[in-house]
């Protein structure tokens, strides 16, 4: 283990995170591989080693400990890119199962590359908009938690996820600093689909690396059968 590596270790320890040495080695492979592989494709804006580490990495362990997560078994992560947080999420959680959705097909071959050559087996990579995805009969309100990161604003965001949950579910969202007049414009998006806030949660990411703010959504009313409309719309025209 190198001392970038080491800190980070030492990082998450602090937050309570303990990952044994076989499950540091493949969030470390997963970076390694992330940056190699934006050298040819578009993956990540990150391209500084220690930054991928701490914005990726220790950016999406930070709900292992939530009881949203601790009590989830189906989980969806909407627009994972790469495969962040769900990828790293899974490493250190390999009881959860993950559906890690994006509608960029070559970063789920990516995900799909990756979790092959890392024997990741509870990530399910899938290339799809949400809004063409929950036509799947199969994922309409079925899941016990969603999870967004940098995903499109909050009253966008909202249409996209809590459609998938089930009844008292959650929706984990990812959000920066600046998150107020985001929420505040959200308010009536939340109502519509059947949501509530039932939490903020601003940290401090190690090293000087950003704020981040988590908006817990639970899910206390079915959403109605409407939503989210067609492909494109909630961006288009946001409830």
């Amino acid at each position: 283990m190198n001392p970038i590596q080491e800190l980070l270790i030492t990082e998450l320890k602090k937050a309570a995170i303990n990952p044994d040495e076989e499950t540091g080695a493949k969030l470390f492979d997963f970076i390694d591989r992330l940056l190699e592989g934006n050298q040819t494709t578009n993956l990540t804006a990150i391209t500084d080693y220690q930054e991928a580490l701490f914005k990726h990495i220790y950016d999406a362990l930070m709900i292992v400990k939530r009881p949203e997560y601790f009590q989830a078994e189906r989980i969806l992560d909407i627009g994972s890119g790469a495969g962040i947080p769900g990828i790293p999420l899974a490493i250190c959680t390999p009881d959860k199962r993950i559906i890690s959705l994006d509608s960029v097909q070559k970063k789920i071959k990516f995900q799909a590359q990756t979790c092959r050559a890392l024997n990741i087996l509870n990530v399910r990579p899938v290339w799809a908009r949400a809004e063409d995805f929950i036509k799947d009969g199969e994922q309409r309100e079925q899941f016990d938690l969603v999870l967004a990161r940098a995903v499109a604003p909050l009253n966008v965001l909202v249409e996209l996820t809590v459609p998938f949950l089930k009844l008292q579910g959650y929706a984990l969202l990812y959000k920066g600093r600046d998150y107020q007049q985001e929420l505040q414009a959200a308010q009536k998006a939340i109502t519509i689909v059947g949501g509530r806030v039932s939490e903020t949660i601003t940290t401090e990411l190690p090293l000087n690396y950003g704020t981040r703010t988590l908006i817990v959504i639970q899910k206390v009313q079915l959403t109605p059968g409407k939503y989210p409309r067609k492909a494109g719309v909630p961006q288009k025209n946001p409830l």
